[in-house]
């Protein structure tokens, strides 16, 4: 049977699930959440408190058919649990205010919706610093239903975070491994008890599985707390990204082997991956994706959706299992991202709906029973792949009731500044 048809039949009767992460679906209907702030795709998601900053949610519900939709705003701690804070203490307004902008698909295949809501907007804005929660809800069912989530951050800077990343760690030199170190001065906001009141959180692109919580400070000095020479801070360097843009349908992109149209959808067969074990000398996005058509004007409503087919030529490994990473997959061990054997073929593969545009992905590897991934048995382990950084400060003083944010510091390892 040929590969893009085995594909196909195997992906129709997949099995379909979801979980967590920044911007994820909850259900199969809606497809493509994406924050943006200030109108720019790539930056982090922090808003910065009592500022002009404007994030914006977006989404498609994949019919033409309007649904009601609402927009419920939580407060949380450092580590996204709820906080116990009160509406009236974090929201200054009205919270479940409904997504009035919305506009149907033009001349796509795939038929969809494309819904936003943009903070602060008329109705409701943020008074406190740390991280929220905002849930799109649906307004027609009878417990009113979550689709889809967005983590997002707000800001009241008041340390100041010096940063830096090296490929020579405590374990190695050149090795396949960095090292952060940082510096938190709060010697301008008087912090009590550092040791026990700051708590910072490492990302590593984004990634939730790796990332650090929590980690406490090697030094004490002048107001400056230093977190230096920490193990804990030590991440696997992986690889660059892999990409592949899409953004005509009749026409074949970067990476793209092949587009047919296979009533009534498109279907992209991407080039089949190999395992790496050397650096990739190529620019990426670090994991981040981006909607965009040549078709019509570019606008969000004009960019179809195709089917892509991906395809990693490793053996068949027991113990665990391979799933595609990226932000576009919302959380990188989804069971809907999970990759499936071909044992007559010899490969692993999966598929999914994207909408045109450019994407970065990876492939991580998840023992059973585990909770962080590793990617060394795919893309293996080069000290020098530039992946960014993203370090948050929080602070909660003995007897305060939720995690301020009072500092956010990103940071990208190059050969160029090391």
């Amino acid at each position: 049977m040929p590969r893009f048809m085995y594909i196909l039949l195997l992906f129709i009767f997949s099995p379909v699930a979801g979980n967590a992460q920044a911007a994820r679906s909850l259900v199969m209907s809606v497809r493509s959440p994406q924050m943006v702030l200030n109108g720019e795709w790539d930056a982090p998601a922090v808003m910065m408190l009592g500022s002009d900053d404007r994030l914006l949610f977006s989404f498609d519900e994949m019919s033409h058919t309007y649904h009601r939709y609402l927009c419920r705003i939580t407060h949380r701690n450092a580590d996204w649990s709820m906080s116990d804070l009160l509406e009236i203490d974090y929201l200054d307004g009205f919270n479940n205010m409904p997504v009035e902008e919305w506009e149907n698909s033009v001349n796509t295949t795939q038929l969809y919706t494309h819904y936003e809501y943009s903070i602060p907007n008329e109705n409701v804005s943020l008074k406190l610093s740390g991280n929220y929660r905002l849930e799109i809800l649906d307004g027609e069912s009878p417990d009113e239903t979550p689709v889809a989530l967005f983590d997002f951050s707000v800001v009241e800077p008041r340390v100041a975070v010096r940063a830096s990343v090296s490929g020579d760690t405590d374990r190695s030199l050149n090795d396949g491994e960095q090292q952060l170190s940082f510096v938190v001065d709060y010697s301008r906001f008087g912090i009590a008890n550092p040791a026990a009141d700051i708590k910072p959180v490492v990302y590593q692109n984004r990634r939730r599985d790796n990332a650090v919580i929590g980690v406490k400070p090697t030094y004490i000095r002048g107001g400056d707390a230093e977190y230096v020479h920490n193990e804990k801070l030590i991440f696997d360097a992986g690889n660059e990204y892999r990409r592949f843009e899409l953004t005509d349908p009749n026409s074949p992109g970067m990476n793209v082997e092949e587009v047919v149209y296979y009533a009534p959808d498109y279907h992209a067969l991407l080039y089949m991956d190999e395992v790496r074990r050397y650096h990739s000398e190529y620019r990426d996005e670090d994991g981040r994706y981006y909607v965009n058509t040549l078709e019509g004007y570019g606008s969000p409503i004009e960019a179809d959706y195709v089917y892509v087919h991906f395809a990693l030529d490793a053996p068949y490994r027991t113990g665990g299992d391979y799933y595609l990473m990226g932000d576009f997959t919302g959380v990188p061990f989804s069971p809907l991202c999970k990759l499936e054997y071909d044992a007559e073929e010899g490969y692993y593969f999966t598929s999914q709906l994207l909408k045109l545009g450019l994407y970065n992905y990876m492939y991580i590897w998840l023992p059973h029973g585990a909770e962080e991934g590793s990617v060394l048995l795919t893309e293996g382990a080069c000290y020098n792949t530039e992946n960014e950084y993203l370090i948050y400060i929080y602070h909660r003083a003995f007897g305060e009731r939720y995690d301020r944010l009072v500092g956010v510091q990103a940071l990208k390892y190059s050969l160029e500044n090391n």
